[in-house]
């Protein structure tokens, strides 16, 4: 099942990555939970499909170009952790911005039933209940 789960994760980045929400959301439970990184300010959760359309729009809102490039998966059961490189502009400065995030996914038969991203690796997986 963790094999399946990650061509799942790899295939969602690609879909964004081209911008086809859609084929990003076709593998989402209907009550899907999109958590933002606590870093971020007034961060939210962006709770069904609806809500990953929003967190779409607003991750593109503020970096423009932006692009995940997925490194490493570390499985658990029904979770995977992925070590992802992000890049893009940040919208108004025309800044280039490159950074490394951990985004932790839980799933249920097959289905992305939850999500968060970390800037912490050690934070990541101990969310996920992984280890190496």
């Amino acid at each position: 099942m963790s094999q399946e789960n990650v061509e799942i994760v790899r295939a969602g980045f690609d879909a964004f990555n081209r911008g086809d929400d859609d084929a990003w959301i076709a593998n989402s439970a209907e009550d899907v939970e999109i958590h933002e990184i606590d870093e971020i300010p007034d961060r939210t959760v962006y709770r069904g499909r609806d809500g990953v359309r929003a967190w779409l729009a607003n991750v593109r809102s503020v970096v423009e170009d932006v692009h995940f490039e997925p490194h490493r998966f570390i499985t658990g059961d029904e979770v995977v952790v992925a070590e992802v490189q992000a890049s893009g502009v940040g919208v108004g400065s025309s800044v280039p911005i490159q950074w490394t995030v951990y985004i932790v996914f839980r799933f249920r038969d097959q289905e992305l039933v939850w999500a968060k991203g970390f800037f912490d690796r050690g934070a990541a997986l101990e969310a996920a209940g992984v280890k190496e």
